[in-house]
């Protein structure tokens, strides 16, 4: 099997939801509601570039799928577990393109029942199951399921075509595109890598499937793997979280760190959204914090100090430059990227994965992490 790079690509133009948009799209995902060059290693097989949309709001891949091949922009989703399209015929579907059934030689329908899925906001989406060729770099997976959306409310809107899964398949009673990948054995590991671009930073990143790239890790550091508590999500333990170099737990509550702070490794989620009782202690330790309406927020100027979270006795850092998103209406105040929810475990999105390189490695149900090389 050759090697081949899928990178991740940051979009150009406008993407509708800010923050608080994107802090409504976790919460709904997790049925929660509130007020490169320099490759290391022949192990892997597909390395798919990554756009960033919008100031690291969201990241796409292109993906092509049936006879003769259809592109799409497909977020990669650590969080959910189905491959979701949208179609044609469907008025409000998300994204610029929509899949044709009809022109793909390769297109084979599925289970007669129609799937749909409904949210405690109202939202909703639903359509037909079907079956057809993916492609990812030289990975063609044979007759992949594809939940199809023929229907869907508004507030799904969104700039990609489609989601798709990297969840564990039991997490939805389905395959995953990783999983049929192994199953066909068109990767050698059951591993895969993501490496998120700054904008800041020129952006863009790439997902490696089947393996990793050693070459987006700072020089000096290894993999630091935590083992999986819940294998339906990307579910671990994190040992504490330290804000300004001062931890939120004690070392004598050292017993009780794995019951505090679960954390989901979520690449599909733009912020971290976490407890309540977690989001209320950081925002304590950062100077000049407010409590704004729902909502946190965070001094626009916030450039100093650093937000960590211990994993396995080391320390994975987020700049305060990047806790700090987009101004609000009161001078000098921004919306924070640290966001609350009534869940009694953290969702880990991009905000820390634009700084951390992450592993998920199926195989052996655990979790890697180590500092990002950062493009410059």
């Amino acid at each position: 099997m050759s090697l081949t790079l899928i990178p991740i690509f940051k979009a150009e133009g406008f993407v509708r939801e800010n923050t608080l948009g994107r802090w409504a799209h976790t919460l709904r995902k997790f049925g929660l509601t509130q007020i490169s060059p320099g490759l290391s290693s022949t192990s892997y097989q597909a390395v798919v570039p990554l756009v960033d949309v919008d100031f690291d709001k969201e990241y796409y891949g292109i993906v092509t799928i049936g006879s003769p091949e259809q592109s799409f922009k497909m977020q990669f989703d650590t969080g959910s577990s189905r491959f979701v399209l949208s179609t044609m015929g469907c008025d409000q579907c998300s994204g610029d393109t929509h899949f044709d059934p009809s022109a793909s030689s390769s297109f084979r329908p599925g289970s007669k029942e129609p799937w749909e899925i409904h949210y405690g906001d109202g939202s909703f989406a639903s359509g037909i199951i079907g079956r057809d060729d993916v492609t990812l770099g030289n990975i063609t997976v044979r007759q992949q399921s594809l939940n199809l959306v023929t229907n869907e409310s508004t507030s799904f809107d969104d700039t990609v075509d489609g989601v798709m899964g990297l969840s564990f398949g039991r997490l939805s009673s389905s395959t995953t595109i990783f999983e049929s990948m192994m199953a066909q054995k068109q990767v050698a590991r059951g591993v895969f890598g993501f490496y998120f671009g700054k904008r800041s930073l020129n952006g863009g990143g790439e997902v490696v499937f089947g393996g990793l790239d050693m070459a987006r890790v700072q020089p000096g550091h290894t993999i630091t793997y935590t083992n999986v508590t819940h294998a339906q999500y990307w579910k671990v333990a994190f040992r504490n979280v330290i804000v300004y170099g001062r931890p939120l737990l004690a070392k004598s509550d050292e017993g009780r760190r794995s019951r505090m702070f679960p954390a989901v490794i979520d690449t599909g989620s733009t912020l971290l959204v976490v407890p309540e009782w977690i989001a209320d202690q950081i925002h304590a330790r950062i100077p000049g914090s407010r409590s704004f309406d729902v909502t946190w927020t965070v001094p626009c100027n916030l450039m100093t100090g650093q937000l960590e979270f211990d994993i396995e006795g080391k320390r994975f850092a987020v700049p305060s430059v990047d806790l700090v998103r987009e101004q609000t209406n009161i001078q000098g105040l921004c919306y924070s990227a640290i966001q609350s929810s009534p869940a009694g475990f953290m969702i880990i999105g991009d905000v820390f994965l634009k700084n951390n390189y992450v592993v998920f490695d199926q195989e052996n149900q655990r979790v890697g992490f180590a500092p990002a090389l950062l493009d410059t």
